[in-house]
């Protein structure tokens, strides 16, 4: 048996008069999802979902993420040559206040099913 991925819970503030923008570009990652798997896979990355939350304080965005190592995940990111990473920080300095985590999750359990890929 393998041990337990790492798995992460992100939240970021979005600043003001951002949404749409963070949005056109989670649209076009989703047109270039060969391009973002790519990275993934260099990463070490399993998954990644993005979600948007609208509350009376504003938009943020949530991040979930599995990966082997999320450290090295993180390492390999702020490295990546791939242009759709370049662009990705681009864009989140753009749309997000201040890159901070403003959220803070414990984790209580994760489950994967072992019949599944």
């Amino acid at each position: 048996m393998s041990a337990m991925a790492d798995v992460v819970l992100v939240k970021q503030k979005v600043a003001a008069g951002k949404t749409s923008r963070l949005k056109e570009w989670m649209a076009e990652i989703r047109d270039r999802e060969q391009e973002a798997l790519e990275t993934l896979k260099d990463e070490g990355i399993h998954s990644e979902t993005a979600f948007l939350e609208h509350t009376d304080d504003g938009a943020f965005l949530i991040y979930y993420m599995k990966a082997d190592d999320l450290e090295q995940a993180i390492e390999s990111f702020e490295q990546s040559a791939h242009d759709i990473d370049e662009t990705h920080k681009q864009v989140m300095d753009e749309v997000l206040e201040s890159g901070e985590n403003v959220g803070e999750y414990e984790l209580l359990y994760h489950l994967d099913n072992p019949e599944r890929s």
